[in-house]
C-alpha cells in the first residue's frame, strides 16, 4: 500500500516539527496524534495540504484511522514534484470554481441571472479572472438571498466572498476547507454528506493532477 505525507518546507512535520528523512525511522509505539508516523491515503490528502508532498514507505502493522494512517516504521521514498506553487494555485482556483458553482446552483434563476455560473466557468479555466468582481457578485447575491429568506444560498455566497478574501493570507488547505463547508451548507434532505463528497472530489482532483497511485 502506498502512503503519502504532507510536510512543511524542508521536510518538517507540520505538527511534530521533526525533520523527516529517506532513512528508515522507527517509533516505539503507535498513539494517535501523539506517537507514530502519521501518513495519508490518497482520500485523506485534502485534509492535510501543506508545502511538500512525499510518497512514504512503511513497514509492519498500521493503525487505520478515519482520516490518516499511523505506522510504527517508515521512511520517505520520493517527493511528488508536481505538487508545487503552480499546482497549489490550480487547486485553489479549482476550489473557488466549485464554491461559485455551488452558489450558482443554490441561488438558481430566482436569485441570479447566470453570473455566478459564468464566474464558476471562468474560474474553471486558466484564463484571467477579476476576483474583486467575483467577490462583489457574491456579496450582492448573499444580500439578495438573505432578504428573501434563502439562508442556504446566503451562506454559500458568503463562503465564496470569504474564499476570495482568503487568497492573500490563508494557506491552501483553508480553501479546500471553505469549499467543503460551502457544499455542506447547501439545501437537501437526501441524507448525503456533501462535506465528504466535496472532500472526495478534492482527493480525486489531487490524484488525477499529480498522477498519484491510489494503492
Amino acid at each position: 500500500m502506498r502512503y503519502y505525507k504532507f510536510l512543511a518546507a524542508g521536510r518538517i512535520g507540520p505538527f511534530s516539527r521533526q525533520t523527516w528523512s529517506t532513512a528508515w525511522r522507527s517509533e516505539p509505539a503507535i498513539v494517535p496524534c501523539r506517537q507514530g508516523l502519521h501518513v495519508c491515503r490518497v482520500d485523506d490528502l485534502p485534509y492535510w495540504l501543506h508545502d511538500e508532498l512525499w510518497e512514504v514507505e512503511v513497514d509492519g502493522p498500521v493503525l487505520e484511522m478515519e482520516r490518516q494512517v499511523i505506522a510504527g516504521r517508515g521512511h520517505l521514498r520520493e517527493q511528488v514534484g508536481d505538487w508545487n506553487a503552480q499546482t497549489r494555485q490550480e487547486f485553489v482556483r479549482a476550489c473557488l470554481a466549485r464554491i461559485a458553482g455551488h452558489a450558482a446552483e443554490e441561488c438558481g434563476e430566482a436569485l441570479d441571472d447566470g453570473s455566478l455560473a459564468a464566474a464558476a466557468e471562468r474560474l474553471g479555466t486558466d484564463g484571467p479572472v477579476d476576483l474583486a468582481e467575483v467577490a462583489e457578485l457574491a456579496l450582492a447575491r448573499q444580500e439578495g438571498a438573505a432578504l428573501r429568506g434563502r439562508s442556504a444560498a446566503a451562506w454559500v455566497c458568503g463562503y465564496l466572498a470569504d474564499a476570495v478574501e482568503m487568497l492573500e493570507s490563508y494557506p491552501v488547505a483553508a480553501l479546500g476547507y471553505a469549499a467543503a463547508r460551502a457544499a455542506e451548507a447547501r439545501t437537501g434532505d437526501d441524507g448525503v454528506d456533501r462535506y465528504l463528497l466535496e472532500r472526495a472530489w478534492q482527493a480525486e482532483w489531487l490524484t488525477r493532477r499529480l498522477g498519484l497511485a491510489a494503492g
